[in-house]
């Protein structure tokens, strides 16, 4: 028998004889087939993962001493915000250790806390202080004020 080609070639170097081993070529050529379309199937598939939902918040910013004047808005925001991130929405923030944890808020549009001066950023939480800014999940209808205060030593 001649063979010619590449399996003949192929059959020859490695001693393995092609029509022997053919049909295991065709099953993993299909098993090939059959994992490259599993792998692209969920890219075939609509995206049923849900959004953030929404929350209707308002948040009023205060800037007391420093004559800027202060900003109220009512602000759609995603379910699991903090006083801290919306606050974000309305000006550009800083973050940093101000007493005690890197995390405070040093700053809303370039007003920062000032420990010398005894100066802070406070924040209130429909009317309560007993929370973390950076913390607190927000829920429908919540009411945010930070508030720039000097403190009388």
């Amino acid at each position: 028998m001649v063979k010619d080609g590449f399996f003949s070639i192929l059959s020859n170097q490695m001693g393995i004889s092609y029509r022997r081993h053919w049909p295991w070529v065709g099953v993993a050529a299909l098993l090939g087939l059959v994992a490259a379309g599993a792998a692209r199937a969920p890219l075939d598939k609509p995206d049923t993962s849900k959004s953030p939902e929404r929350l209707p918040v308002i948040v009023r910013v205060d800037f007391g001493p420093t004559g800027k004047p202060p900003r109220e808005e009512r602000l759609m925001v995603d379910e699991g915000s903090t006083p801290k991130d919306v606050v974000s929405l309305l000006f550009p923030i800083q973050s940093g250790a101000t007493c005690c944890n890197t995390r405070e808020l040093a700053a809303i549009d370039g007003v920062r806390s000032d420990p010398a001066t005894n100066r802070w950023w406070t924040c209130r939480l429909n009317g309560q202080s007993n929370f973390s800014p950076f913390l607190k999940e927000l829920k429908a209808e919540d009411r945010v004020e930070w508030t720039y205060v000097e403190q009388l030593q």
